[in-house]
Formats: C-alpha cells, sequence, structure tokens
C-alpha cells in the first residue's frame, strides 16, 4: 500500500483551510438592545469613529439600552488616565495594539484582546501601532457622559 506524500497531505490541509475560509461568515458585533437588533461586521465598526486631522481621541455611541452603552472608540496616540465611579467598562481591541494600564500595573495588549476594567479602577491606554486603535466598549450602566475622573 502506498502511503500518501507530505506534500499531497499539505495541499490537502491548504485546500481545507481555504474551503473553510470561504464558508465562514465575517466576524461581526450581535446585540439585543433593548427591542432593537444591532448587527453590524466588525470592520464596518472602524468607520463609524474616524479621526479628524490632529483628533486625538473620538468615543461614538453605536447603541444602548436600560442596562448598558455601546461605543466605539479611536485612538491616536493616548487617553488621559482617568476612572469611572459609576460604570463598569468591558473594551474589546478591534484594531492595532499599544499598552493598557489597569489599576497600577501596565500590560501589553492588541487586536481581539479583552479588557475588563471594574468602576473605581483607574485606567489609561498608549496606542503603539501606526494607525489609531480601534476599541468595542460596553459601558454598565449606560455611559450619562459625566463619569470621567481624570487621576494621576
Amino acid at each position: 500500500m502506498q502511503r500518501p506524500s507530505l506534500l499531497g497531505f499539505a495541499v490537502a490541509v491548504i485546500a481545507l483551510a481555504a474551503h473553510a475560509a470561504q464558508t465562514s461568515p465575517p466576524p461581526v458585533l450581535d446585540a439585543l438592545l433593548g427591542e432593537e437588533r444591532l448587527t453590524l461586521a466588525l470592520e464596518a465598526l472602524e468607520s463609524r469613529a474616524v479621526l479628524a486631522k490632529g483628533e486625538n481621541q473620538r468615543v461614538v455611541e453605536i447603541g444602548r439600552d436600560a442596562a448598558s452603552s455601546h461605543h466605539v472608540v479611536a485612538i491616536r496616540d493616548r487617553e488621559v488616565a482617568h476612572r469611572h465611579d459609576r460604570h463598569d467598562l468591558l473594551v474589546v481591541i478591534l484594531e492595532g495594539h499599544g499598552v493598557m494600564r489597569l489599576g497600577d500595573e501596565e500590560r501589553p495588549v492588541g487586536q481581539g484582546s479583552i479588557l475588563w476594567v471594574p468602576k473605581g479602577t483607574a485606567h489609561t491606554f498608549r496606542n503603539e501601532s501606526r494607525a489609531p486603535a480601534i476599541a468595542y466598549a460596553v459601558y454598565l450602566p449606560a455611559f450619562d457622559g459625566e463619569d470621567r475622573v481624570p487621576v494621576e
């Protein structure tokens, strides 16, 4: 009996991977916000928070319900260290990489990183990418626009 060659096996694996890539749906944000369902391709979120020339940071709300608000955040350089006394925060890095400070510790983070920031925790992000970093951020409860306390 003839054994399959390594080259033949590699070609079969590549063909399967290509087929899987063609049949997998693209990644999406799919959220039920009250009575409304929000479904957006993740790649489309970046266009929701385009920075103007000279603008360092932009936060754009994309939806909310009674318990949470959902935002796209773009950061060119870094954000000012701050805390939220009344809001927990969940952040997913969609594009870019950098350093996230939570409390007293800094850690490298990149695309796909999921960050949990409990209320009252000092935090900041420093972008180390060439392009603006893009994140999906969820505030619990819904962000009121006022709960941002600068810290040293």
